[in-house]
């Protein structure tokens, strides 16, 4: 019970990024919000090493294997949140909402091709059916906004599914061998290395608001170390086709939030796109990767 209500505080958090996000982009740029919210999450994450003791654990993963969680750092921080920010700015969110979650379908690709994963006919038929209910949840029916300049956005988001889905299918490997805690800091750490410097040179960083420090504290704290560090609990016991597939849960719980906090109306397509989105995952969940 305890590892699938960190699953859910993953989602949870993770939907909740996505309006942290447009607060922060009020006052400061997609890099300075990625650098700012991973800087933070790097100094709790050292924080916690040094509280379990594990710096030296961390140290030596670090000297054993700097290639693959620089690489992991690089992917998963740095180009995932970097694009994943970029793109919001310059598109809306129905179209982020939607097309961050050809994750799942990369991750699965990704993980047969490359961990020999196998999905039966059911676990297919539920990624594909959970994506088709993600597309109405995320635009209120059966269509896809791709006008204007909001196109170089949509691209930005959908490359920033693909880099997540590397980022999984890259730190499965690695979660293998070291603690969920290692794993989530190396990534943090080298990727906010690579992150800064794009901050410094972004003119945007230097006017912040309350509201956009504050949205940045807590995407570090709750997406960032939170979630990041749950999700590679999860990953330890839920292969990463299997794990991914749950990410589709993400635009369900976001349109919740929009219902509650923001107050926007709920649709037909919306319920029916919800309903769908359940019946995939609980397909998928049932076509477990064959023997």
């Amino acid at each position: 019970m305890t590892r699938w209500l960190k699953l859910a505080g993953v989602l949870t958090l993770w939907a909740l990024s996505f309006i942290l996000n447009e607060v922060a982009l009020g006052s400061l740029g997609p890099a300075a919000v990625v650098a700012g919210r991973w800087t933070v999450t790097s100094l709790l994450l050292l924080g916690l090493l040094g509280a379990r003791q594990q710096l030296p654990a961390f140290g030596a993963a670090l000297r054993q294997d700097l290639v693959p969680f620089t690489v992991l750092g690089v992917v998963g921080v740095a180009l995932l949140y970097g694009l994943q920010v970029a793109g919001q700015a310059r598109t809306s969110a129905i179209n982020t909402g939607l097309l961050a979650n050809m994750v799942g379908v990369f991750t699965a690709l990704l993980a047969v091709a490359f961990l020999h994963e196998r999905l039966r006919w059911t676990g297919w038929a539920g990624i594909f059916l959970a994506l088709a209910g993600a597309w109405v949840v995320s635009t209120g029916g059966l269509r896809l906004d791709v006008q204007g300049v909001a196109v170089v956005g949509d691209l930005l988001v959908l490359a920033s599914s693909f880099v997540a889905a590397l980022y999984f299918v890259l730190g499965k490997r690695l979660v293998e061998r070291y603690p969920p805690l290692i794993v989530t800091s190396a990534a943090a750490i080298l990727g906010t290395a690579a992150l800064i410097p794009l901050a410094l040179l972004e003119d945007q960083w230097r006017s912040p608001t309350w509201p956009g420090v504050v949205a940045v504290l807590v995407l570090a704290i709750g997406p960032g170390l939170l979630a990041n560090l749950w999700w590679w609990q999860t990953a330890q016991w839920l292969d990463a086709s299997r794990a991914a597939v749950y990410v589709y849960l993400i635009p369900l719980i976001t349109m919740v939030f929009a219902v509650v906090l923001l107050h926007e109306p709920l649709v037909p397509a919306q319920i029916a796109g919800a309903a769908l989105v359940l019946f995939g995952v609980g397909l998928a969940e049932r076509g477990r990767p064959a023997p």
